[in-house]
């Protein structure tokens, strides 16, 4: 995978723990530039200094994406720091689990302010940089609820599949820019967020195992797997794969019901 983006400059948000992290490693990995952001500012400094040591330069801030404007202010910064974008990985997001009757106005805003709404203007703000390399791409991590859900799952699936659509517009309305946008849908994949997820439970190690036996492979997926997708598809290998969502699930989307 070495050398893969040599030269090129992306930016990855939610990039201080979980797959966030294992792009942005992944990626300087490969040979590219890298602009983070994430909300812990210590966790983000060790990512910089480790991509920093790999010879690769890198931009890091820590703030709330749920505030647009600085959401805004941190594209334009690093364009400039880096030079330009080549690519964009809208990664950072949070379950929001409530269920349709145990969800608020509130709970709603909160979920897409986070899920959604900074991916669209992110998109927005990087546009003219992507456009100007002609192999501009968007990368939107969405999740397997976004098409396959369960109960109790809203809004977070609404969320998520409002980034599918946002994908799906910005490879029709790009395209003929040279900007190809992809999401990506994860089933279970062992995280922080994830084992934030499974800590309510009185057994946490038991229903991580129940849900990741639910998979056709028998195990849930990690950050690195993800990570190695994101890199083949900001790679000149993918150039022809645009408005489409790939699933990382180890097949749980295939079947039927749950064994």
């Amino acid at each position: 995978m070495s050398g893969r983006l040599a030269g090129r400059r992306v930016l990855v948000t939610g990039a201080t723990s979980g797959i966030g992290r294992a792009v942005a490693l992944a990626a300087a990995y490969a040979g590219a530039d890298l602009a983070i952001c994430g909300l812990d500012a210590e966790a983000g400094q060790e990512v910089e200094e480790t991509i920093r040591k790999n010879g690769r330069g890198v931009f890091f801030r820590a703030f709330d994406l749920t505030d647009l404007a600085a959401t805004r202010s941190f594209v334009r910064q690093a364009i400039e720091r880096l030079g330009g974008l080549d690519g964009v990985v809208n990664n950072a997001g949070a379950n929001f689990f409530h269920g349709v009757l145990g969800c608020s106005e509130a709970d709603i805003a909160r979920c897409f302010g986070l899920d959604f709404y900074p991916a669209w203007a992110i998109c927005q703000e990087a546009y003219p940089a992507l456009k100007s390399t002609g192999r501009g791409i968007v990368v939107n991590i969405a999740s397997i609820h976004a098409d396959r859900t369960a109960p109790g799952a809203f809004p977070y699936n609404a969320a998520k599949a409002a980034l599918i659509a946002l994908t799906r517009s910005l490879a029709l309305e790009w395209g003929a820019d040279g900007i190809r946008a992809v999401a990506i849908a994860p089933a279970l994949i062992m995280t922080p967020l994830a084992e934030r997820y499974f800590a309510q439970f009185a057994d946490p190690d038991a229903e991580g195992a129940r849900l990741a036996a639910q998979h056709p492979m028998r195990r849930a997926g990690t950050a690195d797997e993800v990570a190695a997708l994101v890199v083949f598809l900001m790679g000149d290998e993918s150039r022809f794969i645009t408005g489409t969502t790939i699933f990382v699930d180890g097949g749980i989307s295939a079947q039927l019901a749950p064994p």
